[in-house]
């Protein structure tokens, strides 16, 4: 069951009536996608190397997340969309970016206290600590591909075993949405967010931050380190209170263990 009120097929129509007031992303083509494996390959093909696409779908069947994990959409109940950018274009801001556009867009007032942002790409219930939404930033063909998958209508019988202990849907936090709206916001939110200086975005990211101060693992290099979160700087150095000492690890190269 979806809440939908926008037909598929209007999608693109839509998006492109959308976009043209958002200077800041570069965006002026629409691809929407019935059903995808994955929108980050799909924007890839049909951006042939040319930047300025946005790549949406009713239904992902084989998405991906960091570091090859699994996001998947098989009951299209998500959002799951890419935006194809040019890399040139593209500095430090755009992950900070990208997960502040998601927690503002569906910060609605009743729920804005429990969104959270979970290093280094996850909005999440800050009350469950289940994750709501993800970023995933990649290169291909000279492109800067930004994915974002949401988690809108699922109830917990759509989950899969291992999804009910880890995942959690606006649907399920009170929120019903409809998907093409939710979608056009967040293009609204993370094109004002690029306009904002580094410093404002960080301090912007920081007031959602849910890791600072708690005890958390990380991996780095095959090593784990484990320990008090004492600082993030999403886009450069996590510092980690360990019983060994200070640990700086590059936020690049470092995962977030969730075993």
């Amino acid at each position: 069951m979806t809440t939908d009120r926008t037909p598929l097929h209007r999608w693109a129509d839509e998006l492109e009536t959308h976009i043209s007031g958002l200077a800041g992303l570069g965006l002026d083509r629409v691809v929407v996608i019935a059903e995808t494996s994955s929108t980050q390959d799909a924007a890839a093909r049909h951006a042939g190397g040319k930047p300025g696409l946005i790549c949406i779908t009713g239904r992902q069947t084989g998405g991906r997340g960091r570091l090859g994990r699994h996001w998947l959409d098989n009951k299209g109940l998500g959002i799951a969309m890419t935006l194809a950018l040019r890399t040139d274009a593209v500095d430090g801001r755009l992950p900070l970016a990208a997960g502040l556009a998601v927690a503002e867009a569906i910060a609605t007032p009743e729920l804005t206290h429990r969104i959270g942002l979970r290093w280094p790409n996850d909005v999440v219930d800050r009350v469950t600590g289940k994750k709501v939404a993800g970023i995933l930033i990649e290169q291909q063909d000279g492109l800067t591909l930004l994915g974002i998958g949401i988690n809108t209508h699922h109830v917990e019988a759509d989950w899969q075993s291992a999804e009910l202990e880890t995942a959690i849907s606006l649907r399920e936090l009170g929120l019903g949405v409809d998907r093409l709206e939710l979608t056009s916001l967040v293009l609204t939110q993370l094109n004002a967010a690029l306009y904002e200086s580094p410093d404002v975005l960080a301090k912007s990211w920081h007031a959602r931050d849910t890791l600072t101060g708690t005890w958390q693992r990380f991996e780095h290099n095959g090593r784990r380190y484990e320990g008090i979160v004492e600082s993030i700087d999403p886009s450069s150095t996590l510092v980690v209170r360990t019983t060994m000492g200070l640990a700086r690890l590059p936020a690049l190269t470092t995962s977030l263990v969730h075993d």
